[in-house]
């Protein structure tokens, strides 16, 4: 038989087991923040009786599954789960393709080494000379052995080179498809009963939990301009045991494993409670309750398998369920390896200043406030760019306040500087009743930029929690805000500050509390 008509004798086998496996595609994916769902395509002929599609995936939930299409009457819908050795047909995923490609083009390889390897030992033997013959060639046969002996051995070099090199391309896709089996190695089929009226398409559409997506935001600020642009991008892995190509992309803040209403109410009833039992009582360990068992997940099945894509849910808390939908196709192979799609961006109107808190720390940060973009935006991770320059990452988490802060690094132009703080202690009231402390503070900004600047200085204030804890505030100049952000106690003073300009700020308190009073939160 003539070894090159192998392949194509091959070819034709697999034919039909291939056109088996591939009557249906991935045509889109909706992914969760844990979990997605999926939506194949399958071409169906008129008067088809039963569909069969095997080589899907294990890995997701078969009570998820959901058919639909136009024209056509479903009827029973069998799932079978079989080991991967039981569909040979299913051996035909673009690596497999690719591995075959590479070994075909290997064993090509070693065949044509073997062939000048064949054609030198003749050489060598020639050149020897035979038992039967002379043993010195004429000199223009030696010529001829050597060039018939240097072009065989030159190409038998270049082979070897093509042999390693096709070897190192085959490493990682063999791992990579011991990986695949392992992980997947069951196949499902699903058998559908039908009948269609006119040549249509069916959709079927089933959950898996091996998939999931988290946002990344940057923020990029131009200080000439003061706008910021927001951009949005997501990072998408799954482990679903199929890839998916060339496929459509949404991608959703909804969360199906979140509870899907509220707790009922439980009575809410009063009762006098047993006296307290002293530590001379006698033990009554034996009339102890039981202790109430830890609520633990279930460590069997799928749950165990996905920690495979490890996206955190809890960012998506707070937050209404919106869509995003990824423009063209994308491809996403269920290796667990993160894809950065770009969600589009977003420009902010912001006001730019310095902020500091020099109880805390003698130094300003550059800050962008702006008011919350419109829609939905999950909490994730945030990169921070400063004219180009990449400043640092922190998150972006809206609350419900109507302004945001995004902080771009320190600001080294603007000098902030505290004086030691000033306390005393002493009496007060009638016949020395009442203890009193003074603290005082001083601050200096000065702005070091080349035109004016905003320059916004925090001070968080003693606030009394009792009506015997009297707290008295005197501030120079007076503070722009009394309750910053409606937070008490944190005042705030806000001021432009022209350049080369130093503003002095004062704080003083005088606290007073009954003398024998144990006071928290004195500093």
């Amino acid at each position: 038989m003539n070894k090159s008509m192998l392949p194509a004798q091959l070819a034709l086998l697999l034919a039909p087991m291939l056109a088996e496996a591939q009557t249906s595609r991935i045509d889109q994916v909706l992914i969760y923040p844990g979990g997605a769902t999926v939506d194949r395509v399958a071409a169906v002929k008129a008067g088809a009786r039963e569909l069969r599609l095997s080589c899907l995936g294990a890995r997701f939930d078969p009570e998820s599954l959901q058919i639909r299409g136009e024209g056509v009457a479903i009827g029973e819908v069998s799932v079978q789960t079989l080991p991967r050795a039981a569909l040979p047909e299913c051996a035909n995923s673009a690596l497999e393709l690719r591995l075959r490609e590479l070994e075909d083009n290997q064993a090509g390889v070693n065949a044509e080494i073997q062939a000048h390897e064949l054609a030198l030992g003749y050489l060598k033997r020639y050149g020897e000379g035979d038992s039967r013959g002379s043993a010195t060639p004429i000199a223009g046969t030696a010529e001829t052995l050597r060039k018939s002996g240097l072009d065989s051995l030159q190409k038998q070099q270049a082979l070897q080179r093509k042999k390693e090199e096709l070897e190192r391309a085959l490493a990682p896709l063999r791992a990579e498809l011991d990986r695949q089996q392992q992980a997947n190695a069951q196949l499902r089929t699903v058998t559908i009963r039908l009948s269609a009226r006119a040549d249509t398409e069916l959709h079927l559409s089933y959950r898996t939990p091996f998939a999931g997506w988290e946002p990344v935001y940057r923020a990029l600020l131009d200080t000439d301009t003061g706008k910021v642009l927001l951009e949005r991008h997501a990072q998408v892995a799954q482990t679903s045991g199929e890839d998916w190509s060339n496929v459509k992309l949404r991608l959703s803040t909804a969360q199906p494993r979140q509870a899907t209403g509220i707790t009922p109410p439980r009575p809410w009833t009063l009762d006098i409670l047993p006296p307290v039992v002293t530590a001379s009582a006698p033990p009554v360990a034996m009339y102890a309750a039981a202790p109430v068992a830890e609520a633990k997940v279930a460590v069997s099945g799928s749950r165990v398998q996905q920690a495979d894509v490890s996206f955190d849910v809890s960012v998506f808390q707070g937050e209404f369920a919106t869509e995003f939908e990824v423009p063209g196709r994308s491809s996403v192979n269920a290796d667990n390896q993160r894809i950065a799609l770009s969600l589009g961006s977003t420009a902010l109107e912001t006001r730019l200043l310095a902020r500091t808190q020099p109880q805390q720390e003698t130094a300003a940060y550059l800050v962008a406030e702006s008011k919350r973009p419109a829609g939905v935006w999950p909490a994730g991770k945030l990169q921070l760019f400063r004219d180009g320059a990449f400043m640092g990452q922190g998150r972006l988490q809206f609350g419900s306040e109507e302004l945001i802060d995004l902080s771009f690094g320190r600001d080294e132009l603007v000098r902030v500087s505290a004086d030691p703080e000033a306390r005393n202690a002493g009496s007060a009231g009638f016949i020395g009743s009442r203890a009193e402390q003074k603290r005082g503070h001083v601050y200096r900004i000065e702005n070091l930029h080349k035109k004016a600047f905003t320059v916004q200085v925090l001070e968080p204030s003693p606030v009394a929690r009792h009506e015997d804890i009297r707290v008295q505030a005197q501030f120079d100049p007076k503070p722009t805000e009394d309750s910053w952000r409606k937070q008490p106690g944190v005042v705030a003073w806000t001021l432009e500050l022209p350049p080369g300009q130093q503003l002095k700020l004062t704080a003083d308190y005088v606290i007073s509390y009954p003398k024998d009073a144990r006071i928290g939160g004195l500093r």
